[in-house]
């Protein structure tokens, strides 16, 4: 982290936490459906598809978005951006977890502005309101991180740590595991989560993609769950 600059770091402490009023608690992407089934049960079942998740879904789709995100508002690119949305929103094969991104990525955007009252991503958010895209989450997150002056690396570190932390919580509730072992999960997660971030950075925008097709089905299928605790 930058240290002759602690608003930077301030900035990430309190955007990616998880009280910053996005609503990422509410959803599951797909986990309350195994959880449901039984196919994860305790805290070893979760921690590895935690990881698997990370690996081939969080990283080279997301985490490469928000990095892709950073350099395009950074140069200030408006097409970029909008374009970029539009290949996230693609690669969200069930329509939960599209929903599930662009709504907290709206979220994000209105508490960004409202909190910071920062106008930088104005022309974006306007984007958004007439329809031009839909707003994701790592989109958002990106390029508000570099309108604050935060590096592109701790920007994407930040962005996956806090999407496997709100994972995590979920699986806190419904398994449920107990706080301790919740945290270990995510504190052993650390070399997945600065590997992930090199390797998003040098994800190419046409490479953008995952590979958890049994969470794609189980997400389409969460809908349609007889008691849903999550929003997705």
């Amino acid at each position: 982290m930058t240290t002759d600059r602690p608003d930077r770091l301030l900035y990430l402490l309190q955007v990616a936490n998880a009280s910053f009023p996005t609503g990422a608690f509410n959803h599951s992407y797909g986990f309350e459906t195994w959880i449901d089934a039984g196919a994860l049960d305790d805290g070893p079942s979760f921690e590895r598809a935690c990881r698997d998740w990370l690996r081939y879904a969080a990283v080279p789709t997301d985490g490469a978005a928000a990095a892709h995100a950073h350099r395009l508002a950074a140069a200030g690119d408006l097409d970029g951006l909008v374009e970029l949305d539009h290949v996230v929103g693609a690669l969200k094969l069930s329509r939960e977890v599209r929903e599930a991104s662009f709504k907290t990525g709206r979220a994000l955007l209105g508490a960004y502005r409202d909190v910071f009252s920062a106008d930088s991503l104005a022309p974006f958010a306007d984007a958004v309101r007439a329809g031009r895209c839909e707003g994701h989450q790592s989109v958002v997150f990106g390029a508000a991180a570099a309108a604050q002056g935060v590096g592109e690396s701790d920007a994407v570190l930040a962005f996956l740590h806090a999407a496997l932390s709100n994972l995590v919580s979920v699986g806190a509730r419904l398994i449920p595991l107990g706080q301790i072992e919740s945290q270990r999960i995510v504190r052993e997660a650390w070399p997945l989560l600065t590997r992930g971030t090199d390797q998003a950075r040098a994800t190419e925008l046409d490479a953008l993609g995952s590979a958890t097709t049994g969470l794609d089905v189980a997400s389409m299928r969460h809908e349609r769950l007889h008691t849903r605790l999550c929003m997705s």
